[in-house]
């Protein structure tokens, strides 16, 4: 079966929960994307809202786009985003690179 998703072969992205008031998301959870399915094995629970807000930062990870013209962080090698409500941040970061 092919997916025009992963022309590219699959990407790996991981989102990491670092601060969290919210138990939805608990800090230190994580959440894996291969490609573009969720890794129910080795993913904590999944808060939409929030996942909507960093999805552009999922794309440019997924795609290996690393630019400090959209907040990349190159020490940590990721990006880091913040849920609407503003309780819940994360990085995320193509773990395939890594």
């Amino acid at each position: 079966m092919s997916n025009e998703c992963e022309a590219k072969g699959p990407s790996l992205v991981e989102i990491k929960v670092t601060a969290s008031e919210c138990d939805a998301m608990p800090e230190g959870d994580t959440l894996v994307l291969v490609g573009p399915s969720i890794d129910y094995e080795k993913s904590g629970p999944v808060c939409l809202t929030a996942l909507n807000a960093i999805y552009p930062y999922v794309m440019l990870s997924r795609f290996g786009v690393e630019t400090e013209v959209l907040d990349y962080d190159a020490e940590q090698k990721c990006y880091h985003g913040v849920c609407p409500c503003g309780i819940v941040k994360f990085d995320i970061k193509n773990a395939k690179k890594v």
